[in-house]
């Protein structure tokens, strides 16, 4: 990686979408069951290209599969279109026409056969933002009209939404590797006060990982700088899971940001801790020794204790510190008991 990723989310939704067997897993938890039926069992192929408008590319990420039908025309497509911003768009069903049809000519290539015999392309919109989603799901329901035979003429279907927020973690996919990638991105945007909800889903997310893969670098990646987790803090819930790989599962990834750096004057803050009120290296230092000092007198730390040192300021893991030398329990070092 020359340059850091302009698009973690872009990145992460591909990487999950580029294996076959990955990809086969997502489809079958999200396509509707009558559709999967239709299916054969054969992995989907990923495509190359992207079909999102250029102004769109920094708020859309898209995966064009091939998959084959047990019967009649064999070829057709899912079209996968993750929607990263954080409230839904009211224009997606417009964006998905407009896609399908540049799907369609890209496949058709102005040859009269297979013009008249283009493939069902089936729009699957995967979302992740905080708000419900409140767009209007297809042409007709965008149309202005009050007559419902105008309003008849346009498409009654554009896309099938799965909110990835709104579903429970183990329904985004059966293989692990997939779900992982998915439950990344589901928490991306619950910010600094969903810490704790996302610390509680890093044993079954960093269990999944196989190490020294792209994939797992992926994920690891997007979770330092899309999550604000500590490096330090990834590799004591991956060591927990995974003992005697969860060092090497992390550190890759996380050496390789700190080595490259990051664009828009991100470079090492998210690694390091958040710039703000933190002295990059020491912050980390005194982070690990907090946790080593309160693993040597309490035993293992729960994910909620994880979770405050891994978001404090350098002053606050220095006070932390000196109470712990004296403390008799992890409630008199946090003054709060539900840390126990």
């Amino acid at each position: 990686m020359a340059t850091p990723p302009k698009n973690l989310h872009d990145n992460l939704f591909h990487a999950t979408l580029s294996h076959q067997r990955r990809a086969r897993s997502v489809l079958r938890a999200h396509l509707e069951p009558w559709i999967a039926d239709l299916l054969e069992d054969s992995p989907p192929k990923p495509l190359d290209g992207s079909f999102v408008d250029e102004h769109l590319r920094a708020s859309q990420s898209d995966r064009l599969l091939k998959v084959t039908l047990k019967k009649g025309p064999k070829p057709a497509f899912v079209y996968a279109l993750l929607e990263h911003k954080s409230y839904s768009d009211p224009g997606t069903a417009l964006q998905i026409h407009k896609y399908k049809g540049r799907i369609r000519e890209r496949y058709a290539d102005g040859k009269a056969d297979r013009l008249r015999a283009l493939p069902p392309i089936l729009p699957l919109v995967f979302y992740h933002g905080k708000e419900k989603w409140s767009a209007p799901r297809s042409l007709a329901e965008m149309v202005a009209t009050d007559e419902d035979r105008l309003r008849a003429l346009e498409s009654s279907f554009g896309y099938y939404l799965r909110n990835l927020g709104a579903l429970p973690p183990e329904r985004l996919a059966a293989d692990r590797e997939a779900r992982a990638g998915l439950l990344a991105l589901r928490y991306s945007h619950h910010g600094e006060k969903g810490m704790e909800e996302k610390l509680e889903a890093l044993p079954d997310l960093l269990g999944a990982l196989r190490e020294r893969t792209e994939f797992a670098r992926q994920v690891v990646v997007y979770l330092v700088c899309e999550w604000n987790v500590r490096a330090s803090t990834l590799s004591e819930v991956a060591e927990r899971v995974q003992p005697g790989k969860g060092g090497a599962l992390v550190s890759d990834a996380a050496q390789e940001l700190i080595d490259k750096g990051k664009t828009e004057g991100k470079a090492e803050g998210r690694v390091e801790g958040k710039a703000e009120g933190r002295v990059e290296g020491k912050a980390e230092a005194l982070a690990d020794s907090l946790r080593q000092l309160l693993e040597h007198r309490f035993g293992r730390l729960p994910l909620a204790a994880l979770g405050r040192i891994a978001q404090a300021s350098a002053s606050e893991l220095a006070a932390w510190f000196k109470a712990a030398l004296d403390a008799s329990s992890l409630s008199e070092v946090f003054g709060e008991p539900a840390l126990e």
